[in-house]
C-alpha cells in the first residue's frame, strides 16, 4: 500500500513538469488567459493555435500567431491572447487571435 501511495505522489510531482508557468506563478493545476497584444483594430473572427505537453516528456503543436491567423482566416489582427490549461500531467497552451 505504501509503495502504491509513493508511486502516486511521485508521479504527480514528476507530472508537474507538464504544467507551464504563468504570470501568476507555477501550479499543479492552472487555467489562465493572458493578454499579449491589443490594437485599435476590431474584428469578429477568432483563430486558435495550440501546443500540448504530456508528462513534460512530449510537446507537439504549432501555437504561433501565424497558425492562429490562418486557422481563423484573419488578415488584420485586433488582439492576441495566450490561454494556458495545465493539469499536472497534461498541459495545453493556445495562442488566440481575434481580428478581421
Amino acid at each position: 500500500m505504501k509503495k502504491i501511495l509513493f508511486l502516486g505522489v511521485a508521479s504527480l510531482f514528476a507530472g508537474a513538469c507538464a504544467t507551464p508557468p504563468t504570470e501568476a506563478g507555477v501550479a499543479l493545476f492552472a487555467q489562465t488567459t493572458q493578454p499579449l497584444m491589443v490594437t485599435n483594430n476590431t474584428g469578429t473572427k477568432t483563430g486558435r493555435a495550440c501546443a500540448t505537453n504530456v508528462l513534460g516528456l512530449m510537446i507537439s503543436g504549432d501555437m504561433s500567431v501565424e497558425a492562429a491567423k490562418k486557422n481563423g482566416r484573419i488578415t488584420q489582427v485586433a488582439s492576441i491572447d495566450k490561454e494556458i490549461k495545465g493539469y499536472a500531467i497534461y498541459a495545453e497552451v493556445c495562442t488566440v487571435v481575434t481580428g478581421r
